[in-house]
């Protein structure tokens, strides 16, 4: 369980690294947002137009699209609303990074997706108070996982699944004490039930064999209850330990 744990953290500190300042991105792209609309005289057609910078303006002139690319490599397009607020940005960088993130109507990011030059891409969420929520990743390895908070930035679920097949969720409590977690490896699964002090309390699995079984600890963790089935039919009824080995 712990080995498990530590792969799914490993997880979400690599969406931590590959996670961008989607608040950043509007130095980026400022400009282009700088530059000074002037009102269109017509229509016009081109063959071809190079430019470094440009931007759309609506009936009023209020920039609703602007782009530009940078020498260092760097170029983002971003959207406005119009009230002038950043809405929508999306911005590739000259050493491969390449992200999109989304603003609510009081320009808080709410959303942002991102991929990496190594493979990696991530997703996070964010509450309307900018606090991240939810984040998913997949990593090049073949590792993947998400993490759920809470609004006090407390993790509260993850999950993983990695590419040698094995694949678990373990739910935390309001203080981020693992308190359940539920898992696959080499074909068994298992299910386990701690209390506030991390002890085992509960287990129930099954194995490749066919067995299938639940155990009850005490505080103490000490086997007190058990219960099984076999693939041969046989079962083995409730057995309480009532006075369990050290």
């Amino acid at each position: 369980m712990d080995n498990l744990e530590s792969r799914i953290r490993a997880l979400e500190a690599s969406n931590r690294r590959q996670r961008y300042s989607i608040t950043a991105l509007a130095a980026i792209i400022v400009g282009g947002t700088l530059i000074a609309a002037t009102r269109p005289v017509g229509d016009a057609t081109f063959d071809k137009v190079t430019c470094k910078m440009w931007t759309v303006v609506d009936d009023s002139l209020k920039i609703r699209i602007a782009a530009t690319a940078t020498s260092n490599g760097n170029a983002a397009l971003v959207w406005y609303d119009n009230n002038k607020t950043m809405r929508m940005c999306a911005d590739t960088q000259g050493n491969g990074f390449a992200g999109m993130s989304w603003f609510d109507k009081d320009g808080k990011p709410r959303f942002a997706a991102s991929t990496l030059p190594n493979g990696d891409a991530s997703t996070t969420w964010l509450d309307k108070d900018g606090k991240q929520r939810i984040t998913a990743e997949a990593l090049s390895s073949g590792n993947a996982g998400t993490t759920w908070l809470d609004k006090d930035g407390k993790v509260r679920i993850r999950t993983g699944t990695f590419a040698d097949g094995d694949a678990s969720i373990m739910w935390y409590d309001k203080n981020e004490k693992l308190r359940m977690t539920s898992a696959t490896q080499n074909e068994n699964a298992a299910t386990i039930w701690l209390d506030k002090d991390g002890k085992q309390r509960i287990t129930a699995g099954t194995d490749v064999n066919g067995r299938s079984g639940i155990w009850w600890f005490d505080k103490d963790e000490k086997k007190r209850i058990g219960a099984g089935t076999f693939a041969d039919g046989s079962v083995n009824l409730p057995i309480t330990v009532l006075n369990p080995t050290p």
